[in-house]
């Protein structure tokens, strides 16, 4: 799990690197070159809002069901029951399909055996009816 997060987090900082890029090659096209930036003014800037957050709440953030960890636990299961339910009904189509897909299987082949008993291939025949009795 730490592996596929510290992948995601390396393919993000990729992605903000080349994007900072980018934006300071614009800025330094432009008639009146606009400043460049940092990556540390970037994560600078996501700090800084993420405390702007904080302060717009009026200090009642910490009183949010979410916020305690009572609340995101129960928000947490909640949300897997959501998905769980979500699951059995796609499980539920599968499960016909499968079944549908076995009962044509096993009458398919059927009929191909009686076809090549009706042919006369009794080999063809024989080598058939194995699949058919699995």
């Amino acid at each position: 799990m730490c592996q596929h997060i510290a992948k995601a987090s390396q393919a993000r900082l990729v992605v903000v690197k080349n994007t900072i890029h980018q934006y300071n090659l614009a800025a330094l096209s432009l008639e009146a070159p606009a400043p460049q930036i940092t990556c540390d003014e970037v994560v600078e800037y996501a700090f800084l809002a993420d405390f702007d957050l904080l302060r717009a709440t009026d200090g009642e953030l910490d009183m949010k069901p979410w916020t305690q960890p009572a609340g995101r636990h129960a928000m947490d299961k909640y949300f897997k029951l959501l998905r769980a339910k979500e699951e059995i009904v796609r499980l539920n189509v599968e499960i016909r399909r499968v079944v549908t897909w076995i009962n044509n299987e096993d009458e398919f082949l059927r009929h191909r055996e009686s076809e090549l008993e009706n042919a006369g291939d009794h080999d063809s025949a024989v080598l058939v009816r194995p699949y058919r009795l699995e």
